[in-house]
């Protein structure tokens, strides 16, 4: 018990100096290895000659491993030089996308405040250091290559990051065990959340606002709010080219979709990059694509590109008045007083975009942003309608283009979807993302910071009303969230709201909850609709879809029931206790009918939907468990019967998914069901063959495949995964993603076993899972408002357990195992057994040894 305590204090010690001296400062992270010609080397980032590498014509490139996920701002250190060269940076999450001509980019889904591109060049005419101007995302890989002839020192090359990369085992929560594997699998969660969370002032806007207008780098085009219910105008601005060409949108939608427009210049030899791809973007041309980008990215598609090349010369450092008319057959783009080029819609390749496209092909918003390494100047925009009635004007000289066009520095604490890319603060992810953070960095201000940043994009009219934006950008202002409509996957709003009852159960942050109480009724309210009158299971009455599964289904409807549940504990707590009332019993409604009508004794799991009653899925027997909606029994048999969603290293999302090589498993809707099954081993007395077997198909295969593989490997938890272990999405899939985080909280709340029975941890239990994982030890710590629980089991034997218990004074536990106890000791004395397992209260203040005998 001494030494328990002892180590603890250490490990407090090295918390409270981690919150004091990460509080985002900027710092730079340097490679842990290189590669020239030879194999990988170790890279000194602090001793000058190790450091520095030599690039020329014979040895033109350079790659560097940084061993785990970072992103921030590309730096290095020119040393010498003899004349000026060019340099071409590439970045990936994976080594081998080094190798294709775009990496594993471009990100064309949002701007991101962050480059758009994976490959960027720079011009170097002298000794210094060379910085890249935007935000590079998430990334382990970064090739530099010398373009051309000449020779070039470089030395200290590295990302100025501003996120945290504290070593996991000095966070507040940490969590070990017996099983090394498992232990990786913890890390994946911090070092994941470290590299998404984006402090306040990290990420600073794409754009520069001048007196001469917007100077624009090559970046997605970022859309106005201004022109989203606009059609069949005319909008005239004016463009001066510093370097390559200049880019821009019309009838687009909020997030950048429709036709994209590249007005490339002469390529002047001193100016241009010897890199610039010529095919893709000709000189003196006018190159119209439609879609996101003028490239593809697996899951954003992108029409051909059209060209039109053009009979002058667009001159780098010249001001163009560039004219764009819609008609209903296509556009008319105009240069100066040259005639206009003619863009037909039947010539383009164009398609509905999934989330966010325009209204038809000729309504949309304007947009502006010029393509990879291109330069330019925009200013002096104006819309007129047909009649020539003007609608818009911008001289685009002041701070407000930024909040117009979404390109704000970000202004809050905020977790994104990924670190590489969407870059979004989807609201649905959120519900893995604050338990992460909740168990081991423990960065309160980045939980409440999104919840906030969500909050205050609540739909206040319409079909939504009531509901929080799924996916707004960092620079958006949220006074537009009706402009940027974005609420269309409607069980993102459930998620939500149970990361924001989350919140309060871990934190007991009574002045937020109230502060919030009334937008977050609102939003239960809000969802009330959907609930089907003739089956009262969840419906999809409002233009939308379900992420967790179909309509009338289980997913959805359970999951609707788990919402209902924890925000009625809300609602008490502020008081509220008709609303608390109301919400129980439509939630004990809505679990009838599940049972009722969803429960399959043919297939012995729960159908996925009426009109699927002869299919199953993994979504819907995690909710089920979680929520209670299943007994024991039910429980138990749906378990056993995931074995007919098994699909290469994991289990499909329901019986109607396809089963080929390309199916997609994902370990978000995977991580709710690793929280059931252990839920479910945790009131078990006994232990399972299907439950085991379905805790190692996720631990030991799903999950196992994000840290066996060093080809693909970030120390980070993945988006997606193919059912042979490779990453989901191709090039596309997110290393860095928190919704696959799972096992990080479920390893602490359910292995270790430390939950909070009442809210901030003033009563918490300690429940360990001790079967159906193969561990013979477990130990821990979690952070709480009331100071660190520490915690350890161990079979001693196999009959005897040894668990330690350390909880902050004020507080009181109980510690419980569900298992047949023949006799315990407390600190060395007899305790009563029950019938029903191990059940010991204690107090807080000073450390508990509990010895444990089974039957």
């Amino acid at each position: 018990m001494r030494s328990l305590w002892n180590h603890s204090a250490w490990l407090w010690g090295i918390w409270v100096a981690s919150t004091i001296t990460t509080a985002q400062r900027e710092t730079i992270v340097y490679p842990q290895r290189y590669q020239t010609a030879s194999s990988l080397k170790d890279y000194a980032a602090n001793a000058s000659s190790s450091s520095c590498i030599t690039l020329s014509s014979s040895n033109a490139v350079v790659t560097f491993d940084y061993g785990t996920e970072v992103g921030g701002f590309p730096i290095f250190n020119v040393q010498s030089i003899a004349d000026p060269v060019q340099i071409e940076a590439k970045y990936s999450e994976t080594k081998n996308a080094l190798e294709l001509p775009f990496a594993d980019g471009p990100w064309t889904f949002s701007n991101a405040l962050a480059n758009t591109f994976r490959v960027e060049t720079f011009n170097v005419t002298e000794p210094g250091r060379v910085q890249s101007f935007f935000i590079q995302g998430g990334l382990r890989w970064q090739r530099l290559r010398l373009l051309g002839q000449g020779n070039v020192k470089i030395c200290r090359t590295g990302i100025r990051s501003g996120n945290d990369r504290t070593d996991v085992d000095a966070l507040p929560g940490y969590f070990e065990s017996s099983n090394s594997h498992y232990n990786e699998l913890w890390a994946l969660g911090p070092r994941t959340v470290q590299q998404a969370c984006i402090a306040s002032g990290a990420a600073p806007s794409t754009w520069e606002v001048t007196k001469d207008g917007v100077f624009l780098r090559g970046q997605q085009p970022a859309p106005s709010v201004a022109g989203a219910s606009y059609s069949n105008y005319t909008m005239v601005f004016h463009s001066k080219i510093v370097r390559g060409g200049t880019g821009w949108k019309v009838a687009s939608g909020v997030s950048g979709y429709g036709p994209y427009f590249v007005l490339t210049s002469e390529y002047l030899p001193g100016s241009t990059f010897l890199n610039t791809n010529r095919t893709l973007v000709p000189p003196n041309t006018l190159v119209v694509g439609y879609g996101y980008n003028l490239v593809n990215q697996t899951t954003l598609p992108t029409g051909a590109s059209v060209y039109f090349p053009l009979s002058f010369n667009i001159t780098e450092g010249d001001w163009y008045q560039i004219t764009t008319t819609i008609n209903q057959t296509g556009y008319s783009v105009s240069i100066n007083d040259h005639p206009a080029v003619f863009v037909s819609l039947a010539g383009l390749q164009t398609r509905t975009a999934s989330i966010g496209g325009p209204p038809s092909l000729t309504g949309g918003t304007w947009a502006f942003g010029p393509y990879q390494d291109q330069e330019a100047f925009v200013r002096n925009v104006t819309v007129y309608a047909q009649n020539g009635t003007q609608l818009y004007q911008n001289p685009m000289t002041s701070n407000s283009v930024l909040e117009e066009f979404g390109a704000m520095p970000n202004t809050h604490p905020v977790c994104l979807d990924g670190a590489k890319r969407d870059r979004l603060v989807w609201s649905g992810d959120f519900t893995h993302t604050y338990r992460v953070i909740s168990a081991s960095t423990y960065r309160q201000d980045f939980i409440n910071g999104t919840l906030a940043f969500n909050l205050a994009r609540q739909a206040s009219s319409g079909p939504y009303e009531g509901f929080f934006s799924m996916s707004p950008e960092m620079g958006q202002a949220a006074k537009y969230t009706m402009e940027y409509e974005s609420f269309g996957i409607l069980d993102y709003q459930m998620l939500f709201l149970n990361a924001f009852a989350g919140y309060y159960i871990d934190f007991a942050d009574d002045a937020f909850l109230h502060q919030h109480w009334s937008q977050a009724k609102k939003g239960v309210e809000a969802l009330l609709p959907l609930i089907d009158d003739a089956s009262g299971l969840a419906s999809l009455s409002l233009p939308g879809t379900f992420f967790v599964g179909s309509g009338n289904g289980t997913a959805p409807s359970a999951l609707f029931v788990y919402t209902l549940q924890n925000m009625a504990e809300l609602a008490k707590a502020v008081g509220d206790s008709q609303t608390a009332s109301n919400w129980t019993t439509t939630a004990n409604n809505m679990s009838d009918a599940i049972n009722r009508q969803l429960w399959s004794t043919h297939l012995g799991t729960y159908g996925e939907s009426l009109p699927s009653m002869n299919g199953s899925s993994l979504t819907g027997t995690a909710f089920a468990i979680l929520a209670g909606v299943a007994n024991h029994t039910q429980a138990q048999q749906s378990i056993a019967a995931l074995s007919s969603l098994r699909l290469g290293i994991g289990y499909k999302t329901s019986t109607s998914t396809s089963s080929g090589p390309e199916t997609q498993l994902s370990p978000n809707l995977s991580g709710f069901l690793l929280e059931a099954l252990l839920q479910h081993s945790r009131s078990s007395s006994t232990p399972n063959n299907a439950t085991a077997e379905a805790i190692d198909v996720l631990l030991n295969h799903l999950w196992a495949a994000m840290i066996n593989q060093d080809e693909y490997y970030t120390g980070a938890a993945w988006e997606y995964l193919y059912p042979d272990g490779r990453p989901g999405l191709d090039l596309y899939t997110s290393h860095a993603h928190p919704w696959g985080a799972a096992p990080t909280y479920v390893f602490t709340e359910y292995v270790l076993g430390i939950q909070p029975t009442t809210p901030g941890f003033e009563q918490w239990a300690f429940r360990p899972s001790v079967l159906n994982l193969g561990l013979s030890w477990a130990k821990g710590r979690v952070p709480t408002p009331q100071g660190v629980i520490r915690g350890s089991w161990k079979f001693a034997s196999k009959k005897n357990i040894a668990i330690d218990i350390c909880a902050p004074e004020g507080t009181r536990g109980v510690v419980a195992l569900p298992l047949a106890v023949e006799s315990y000791t407390l600190n060395d004395k007899q305790g009563n057994v029950t019938s029903d397992g191990l059940k010991v209260n204690v107090d807080g203040g000073d450390c508990s040894k509990i010895s444990v005998m089974l039957r």
